[in-house]
């Protein structure tokens, strides 16, 4: 008798991360955008409909950068390096 064993096929996600636009501000702060990492562009963080608001990070950059770094540390256990290359592969992208 042979005995197979089963392949296991790993999916790997693209990984992502928020960053912090200087021009994607107004005057109650900055708005933080998702990236996701080898795809062109980006998605501000701004409500999906008439009901919702956008995600305000920080009143100046510095400290809307600050949060962000934490968020991406909590949420996606990256270090700002790692989100930096994100956003990088993200502006090379095939239609960017």
């Amino acid at each position: 008798m042979t005995v197979r064993k089963k392949k296991t096929l790993t999916v790997t996600e693209p990984r992502r991360c928020y960053y912090i636009p200087f021009d994607q501000s107004d005057e109650h702060g900055f708005i933080p955008s998702l990236v996701v990492e080898n795809e062109a562009g980006h998605s501000p963080m701004i409500g999906r409909d008439a009901l919702s608001t956008p995600w305000y990070w920080g009143k100046t950059i510095e400290r809307a950068k600050e949060v962000c770094a934490r968020y991406n540390k909590q949420h996606f256990g990256i270090t700002q390096a790692t989100a930096d290359r994100i956003v990088a592969s993200s502006m090379f992208a095939e239609g960017s």
